[in-house]
């Protein structure tokens, strides 16, 4: 794919102006060639005035034509908001008034740093026609970004000029995260492991679930689960299904400081943080629990009181669509603070973080405590592909050695950490980068149905 670069501002002057092609260099060179085959016989004189007069009445008529007819109708099409890191289609629609068959080549000014698959858009149109041109455009960064103008070349009928035009089409388009996992929840994907049916189901009575419906009994049910009143109506066994209670809180926090900014690839962590808190939103939302979203710094970032529904969903995704990471080490003690005095009921914290981070480790495991003593705390991490290569390698020089070594001892003090919370009552998930948003609802949907909440 290509990258962005605008139009520099001083070439717009060209806009409008008529543009030699390559046709007419070559015939101004076939001119010469001729002026001088004539030279001989003393003609070159009257070749020269015959050949470049008849070029000259051809470029008069080419540019007049192009003029008259050749500005073109342009227009932009695309969907209301593009997905971080996805292929999203821009259309480009033309009409054109002139006579006679027309080649123009379209050249649009997408958002600095985009990626497309096409730069120059080429169309042959016949008299009168409307053509359709489409790229993809991929969007490097979260936010808001603007498309600016439409350019167009339209060659003449005898491809000795080009009319260059541009089209005012300004237009700003937001960049939200992949929304993929997020679409597989509203489309009921999840729904039915919310269930809490089968034998491997670990139930937690008594303990806020609800009652759902009856079912077949099938080997491996508990015993206690099943309905004896139903097992006589029916004359077979007959097992209760229970949901997870409804209606709870789930808080999610997102920190934006300087560790969530380093790049896995194309995504940095805070892009795959924030794509797995809206999907982990997202299933607690469908089950109908009410949401709050804090994104954090060193100062507290966004806030989103708890709602429930589609309408809380969209409120989220519009408050995490630009979060960008800041350079600055994250406060802790603010945000537990912060939550404390909003987020008066018990409610489960999904934190999305780094627990690599050694400068502030004890500081991360000690505001933990303090929010474990209220709610069920989760901490939502990535592992760091590039320390699971250097453990990974097989040395084969000192240096490798070296490396290795370090690396594994990193490894085991981000281990060690990971455990020290799971001692503490904190749920901790730590999984590679690219199964993140997956892994965060399938946990989600294990502490609903194990009722831990």
């Amino acid at each position: 794919m290509n990258s962005s670069k605008r139009s520099p501002v001083r070439y717009r002057f060209r806009d409008n102006a008529l543009i030699p092609t390559p046709r007419l260099l070559l015939s101004v060179a076939l001119g010469a060639v001729v002026t001088l085959a004539a030279s001989p016989a003393g003609l070159e004189g009257q070749a020269a005035g015959i050949f470049y007069g008849a070029l000259a009445t051809l470029l008069a008529g080419e540019g007049f034509t192009l003029l008259r007819y050749g500005r073109l109708d342009l227009s932009r099409e695309s969907a209301a908001f593009f997905e971080l890191g996805e292929d999203n289609e821009v259309t480009l629609r033309v009409s054109h008034p002139a006579p006679y068959a027309v080649r123009c080549v379209l050249r649009d000014d997408f958002p600095k740093g985009f990626q497309v698959d096409v730069r120059d858009l080429i169309l042959h149109l016949a008299p009168g026609e409307k053509g359709v041109a489409r790229y993809r455009a991929r969007p490097h960064r979260r936010g808001r970004h603007t498309f600016d103008r439409i350019h167009a070349r339209v060659t003449g009928r005898f491809g000795l000029l080009m009319r260059q035009q541009a089209r005012e089409a300004g237009e700003e388009k937001r960049v939200y995260p992949r929304l993929k996992e997020v679409r597989k929840v509203r489309g009921g994907i999840y729904r039915k492991q919310l269930l809490s049916e089968g034998p491997h189901t670990r139930r937690g009575l008594g303990r806020g679930s609800e009652f759902s419906h009856i079912r077949d009994y099938v080997p491996g049910d508990e015993p206690r689960m099943i309905n004896w009143n139903a097992t006589a109506r029916m004359n077979k066994l007959a097992t209760n299904v229970y949901q997870p209670e409804q209606g709870q809180h789930v808080a999610v926090l997102i920190d934006c400081g300087r560790v969530m900014g380093v790049k896995d690839g194309e995504l940095s962590r805070l892009d795959r943080a924030v794509e797995a808190a809206l999907a982990f939103a997202a299933i607690a939302l469908e089950r109908g629990d009410q949401v709050s979203l804090l994104a954090f710094s060193s100062r507290v970032l966004r806030w989103v009181p708890p709602g429930k529904g589609g309408v809380q969903l969209q409120r989220l995704v519009e408050a995490v669509h630009d979060l960008e990471p800041e350079y600055v080490e994250s406060g802790y003690r603010t945000v537990v603070e912060t939550l404390a005095f909003r987020q008066k009921r018990r409610a489960l914290v999904a934190l999305f973080t780094d627990t690599g981070n050694l400068t502030f480790a004890d500081e991360l495991v000690e505001q933990l405590a303090v929010l474990r003593r209220r709610h069920l705390v989760m901490t939502v991490t990535t592992e760091d592909p590039l320390l699971e290569r250097e453990r990974s390698l097989y040395p084969r020089v000192e240096k490798d050695v070296h490396r290795k070594t370090v690396a594994q001892r990193i490894s085991d003090d981000r281990s060690e950490r990971l455990r020290n919370l799971k001692r503490r009552g904190v749920v901790t998930l730590d999984v590679p980068p690219g199964q993140l948003a997956p892994s965060v609802i399938h946990q989600y949907i294990e502490i609903k149905n194990r009722a831990l909440l």
